[in-house]
This record gives structure tokens, sequence and C-alpha cells, in this order.
């Protein structure tokens, strides 16, 4: 486990950050890094440096392919202190790039020192965040050299295909109330979205929606502890502002939309799942369509109709060991 001091721009104040680091017993003598960033938690423990557990899995399955992996918490999440500001980009990149350099750093203490160069990759919210930490290494900034990009089911476009999805439906109803309820409680600690939680949330929980969020609470207890639908969830008025973001909410969303918005000189796989109701597979359509009118041409893997979130993760992550190989 590697813990580093990150500086969050927003909150201007040095906050605690930690991560988990794998090193391969084999493999080449200065091996690769991945940058491995995980989904959405919000228990704290349920991030990679909290113990055993799903968030895991990937690191470990890169490192038995010979190379080091970083994976950091987020912050609030893990050893980090304070509420994890859930989607907020830029802190969860900054939080990543100094993982990397933390378990370089740590690499060599342990005497099992590792290249410059960095293969990317994550799932879900982790997805999004590997594109933006790509786009912060591109040029060879922090002594890193990226070398390729390997999302998985990632929430690039939410503006257009994630916040659409949970209105219309393509975003299964749970799990939209459980992303609306953490995106617009810590969103409104960054971009202030409402002063009473009674503007946004119905009674009763208006009362508790921001305490389900603290990081002591399991992801089970939390959908127990919320409504089936958004329409129970939200307010009429909020419930008109998902379906048409306007102010405060669009600016929240537009802040998060930017790992789309530039041009990897790297090759980039997008991998994604037909039936996918977490992130549907409009997210990754669209990216690939952003990355052409860039000039980048990135292929969707799509895993078929029958790959919901998590069997996209399980079929995805193996072949992304693979290709990173096949690169190498």
């Amino acid at each position: 486990m590697t813990t580093t001091s990150h500086q969050n721009k927003q909150w201007r104040r040095r906050a605690a950050a930690a991560g988990l680091l794998v090193l391969p017993r084999g493999g080449p003598a200065r091996p690769d890094l991945v940058s491995d960033t995980h989904g959405t938690v919000a228990h704290r423990d349920s991030a990679p440096s909290g113990g055993k557990g799903h968030n895991r899995l990937t690191p470990y399955l890169h490192a038995s392919a010979g190379r080091a992996v970083a994976a950091p918490d987020y912050l609030g999440l893990g050893g980090g202190a304070g509420p994890h500001p859930y989607m907020d980009t830029r802190s969860a990149v900054t939080a990543t790039v100094d993982m990397l350099k933390a378990s370089r750093t740590a690499a060599d203490r342990l005497g099992r020192p590792v290249t410059r160069d960095v293969y990317a990759t994550g799932f879900s919210q982790g997805g999004q965040v590997a594109m933006a930490v790509g786009r912060e290494l591109s040029g060879g900034r922090d002594g890193l050299r990226l070398r390729a990009l390997a999302p998985m089911a990632g929430p690039y476009d939410l503006s257009g295909s994630e916040m659409p999805g949970i209105t219309d439906g393509r975003v299964a109803p749970r799990t939209a109330v459980f992303y609306l309820a953490y995106f617009l409680t810590a969103q409104n600690r960054l971009h202030p979205l409402y002063k009473d939680t009674a503007e946004v949330f119905r009674t009763p929980y208006a009362g508790t929606v921001e305490g389900l969020f603290d990081g002591t609470h399991p992801e089970e207890e939390i959908v127990a502890a919320l409504p089936a639908t958004p329409a129970e969830l939200l307010t009429p008025a909020w419930a008109e502002n998902v379906r048409a973001p306007r102010g405060a909410l669009r600016t929240a969303l537009r802040a998060n939309d930017g790992a789309c918005d530039w041009k990897p000189d790297v090759p980039v796989r997008l991998y994604a799942g037909g039936a996918d109701t977490d992130v549907p597979i409009a997210n990754s359509r669209a990216y690939a369509a952003d990355l052409a009118r860039h000039g980048v041409r990135a292929k969707v893997v799509d895993q078929g109709p029958d790959a919901d979130h998590v069997t996209t993760a399980l079929r995805s992550a193996p072949q992304v060991v693979r290709w990173f190989d096949a690169l190498r």
C-alpha cells in the first residue's frame, strides 16, 4: 500500500490520499506500470487499499501478467480524509497521478524499480478517470510516458448519454437513484446546487440522503435506504432539472465531461457492454465519435447484447491484459 499527500486545488488544502501498489514476483526486471482506476464505491473500505474485495481483482490480474499496478483510492476513500467528492474528475486525476509517482518511488525502495511507461485502464467511474489521466500524462508530463488507454464502461458523456439514460430508462431505476443521490450531494460541495436538501429531495429522503454518503455505509445499505425510482427521490423541480440540466447542475456536468476533449497520441480501445444499465454503451460510442472528430480511431469493443455492467468488466479485463501484452 502506498500513501501520498495530495493537493486538492478546489478545497485549497492538503489531503491524505491512499492506494494499492501491486508488484509482480516474476516478469521483467523493470516492469511497466499500469494505472488501474476503480469504479464507484461509497464505503471507504471498498476502495483498493481498504482490503480484499472486487477492486483488487484487476490489479492482481495485471500484476500476474508481469506489470506493476498503481490502483489509487480517490479522495475521501480508503485511508483518505473527508467525504469523497464523487465524480469530481480533477481531484481523481491528481490523486491518480500522485499515486503513480508515489508507486515509482516505493518500487525503487523495495528494490523492484519500474519503467516510466504507463498503461491506463479503469472500470466505470474509473474508465472516465483513466481517459482524463491519459490527458494529464500526454506529452510525457510528470516523468511518466503514456503508452495506451483501455477504459471499460466509463461514463464519458455525462451530459449527452448518462444523464439522458437516467431519465429515459436506459439506466436501471434503482441504479439511477443511487447515482443521482451520490452525485448531487457530492457535487453540492463543489458546485453549490442547493441550500437545503428539501429543494432537491422529497420527504423523508431529504433528511437522510447526505448522511448515507459519509463513507461508513455499504452500497447495499444505501440502496435499501433510498426509493426505487428517481421520481420518488426528487422534487418535481429537480426531476425536470435532471431531465434538462440548467444552472449549477449544467456547470457541474460540463466540468466533468472534459475527459473526451483532447487528442490521444497512443492506441485507445473502449470496452463496453450492450446490456449495461449502469453506464449505457452510448457513452462509449459517443466518446469514439468525439475522438474521431479529433482524428483518432478508437475501437469500441462491444462485449455483446447480454453484457451488463459487471459482465462487461469480467469479459473486458482479461482482454485488456492481452492487448497490453501485444502492444509491449
